[in-house]
């Protein structure tokens, strides 16, 4: 598996033949697995263990008050068993074992008065995410040999997700379902995703691999992590791998369920997701003779085949 590490600050104030380097390397990976990783991207880290630190007072709170603030369309708690990421290509996938708290543009947000500190930095880190989301949007294009415009001109209204995903010990979710994880295999159906992750023994996982090999488990394998590198992962969805013309791949992955030999670990990711405005007209490719004709709609086919709750 080739999953690339790629600098930005080469990218954008290198010399030709170091801008050549850093979009071969891009190319590669995003066609090998549909992921790649960035350097260079000016997103504060101190901001982002703010983030960490202020979610987990909100996800500490009992259930009966965070019940209170749950997403009804316009951000805020997705509790246990809210979500089945792997329930679009398989309706009988588990739910996942993860809690989350979500930030939509044009909402000001649902934020627990028993957290307080937890606004403020999630809505910089949305602001620092959707600056990085046009730089990658010109990463991309070039290295599809487009002109710089060729994604952002879709831009307008953009329909980005900003989550905070948790995923709970198994002293807290309790032993697994066969079958369930703590985010079940799927691919993402945004343009893109970005990802400041942790890792550890219930980490992310990417398929090198056909989806339908004989030996599917053998196709996975742990992502990699590069913490001294400030690195964030980005992975394509089906909107990015239709506007790459098929060059490039949405990212099969997966989150392992809280490991048995791990029974206290809790990580917790931030996850940025990148779409152009909903009216945007589908791009083309997919594959499907009948789909919806603009990007808001193909969304909200896609969300509702996840949601349990």
């Amino acid at each position: 598996m080739s999953i690339s590490l790629v600098d930005l600050a080469s990218w954008r104030s290198g010399g030709p033949d170091e801008r050549r380097r850093v979009l071969a390397r891009l190319d590669a990976s995003l066609r090998d697995t549909g992921f790649v990783m960035v350097t260079g991207h000016g997103v504060d880290p101190a901001l982002r263990a703010a983030v960490r630190t202020a979610a987990r007072t909100a996800f500490d709170l009992p259930p009966a008050v965070k019940e209170g603030y749950r997403n009804k369309g316009d951000g805020g708690w997705t509790g246990p068993g809210g979500i089945s990421a792997g329930a679009i290509q398989d309706a009988a996938s588990p739910p996942d074992l993860v809690e989350l708290w979500s930030l939509y543009p044009h909402h000001p947000g649902v934020w627990p008065a028993e957290a307080p500190a937890l606004r403020e930095p999630v809505e910089e880190y949305a602001r620092q995410m959707r600056r990085l989301s046009l730089d990658l949007l010109e990463l991309l294009a070039d290295a599809l040999g487009e002109p710089a415009g060729f994604l952002t001109r879709h831009d307008r209204d953009a329909a980005w997700t900003c989550n905070v995903n948790w995923y709970g010990s198994r002293q807290q979710t309790g032993a697994p379902r066969p079958g369930q994880y703590r985010l079940g295999a799927h691919q993402d159906w945004d343009l893109m995703a970005v990802l400041d992750r942790q890792h550890g023994l219930g980490c992310l996982q990417v398929r090198n691999g056909p989806a339908d090999a004989a030996d599917d488990e053998a196709n996975w394998q742990d992502a990699p992590y590069h913490p001294d590198a400030d690195a964030l992962t980005v992975n394509l969805g089906e909107l990015g791998a239709m506007w790459s013309g098929g060059r490039w791949q949405a990212g099969w992955h997966r989150v392992l369920p809280p490991p048995a030999n791990a029974p206290e670990e809790q990580l917790m990711s931030l996850v940025w997701f990148y779409n152009p405005g909903p009216a945007t007209p589908m791009p083309p490719g997919g594959g499907a003779e009948e789909r919806p004709a603009t990007v808001g709609e193909f969304l909200d086919e896609r969300l509702q085949a996840i949601l349990l709750s």
